[in-house]
């Protein structure tokens, strides 16, 4: 029990620096005019089992044919280079990667159907064990602001 309680006194510090106070987050975001919403992150690995390389033009026409239209008022496409362990290889597995950048409001009811559609037709398309997803609430302002 001393070595519990020792431990989470000596860890406590240790957190503050990343926890943010809640009435601070909120006042922030409505203080600079921005939005509640989700910021989600696909990871598409570039590499195919076989050893080839997913082509630029391959990649845009995906991004064309099931990115964009499910996503019209934007996103952002990041060039990455991703690392991830493979189970039935036992090793671990170094490739280019793309990272989709996005940010929708969260009441969007199509939200969960247009992401599972983009993972699985990829999947699908390249031959792919995952494509990786990562959702975080927040807020975002995209609004121009006035030059001074």
């Amino acid at each position: 029990m001393r070595k519990a309680i020792a431990s989470l006194i000596l860890t406590t510090p240790l957190l503050g620096g990343c926890i943010v106070p809640v009435s601070v987050t909120p006042n922030l975001c409505r203080e600079i005019g921005a939005k509640d919403g989700l910021q989600i992150r696909l990871a598409f690995g570039l590499a195919r089992p076989d050893g080839s390389v997913i082509e630029r033009q391959e990649w845009q026409q995906f991004v064309d044919s099931e990115i964009t239209p499910r996503f019209p008022a934007g996103f952002t496409v990041i060039d990455a280079q991703g690392q991830w362990y493979d189970a039935a290889g036992h090793k671990v597995i170094q490739e280019g990667s793309r990272i989709v950048w996005i940010v929708a409001p969260s009441t969007d009811r199509s939200l969960q159907a247009h992401l599972r559609a983009i993972r699985q037709i990829y999947q699908k398309r390249f031959n792919q064990q995952a494509v990786g997803l990562t959702i975080q609430s927040g807020c975002s302002s995209f609004e121009s602001l006035p030059v001074e």
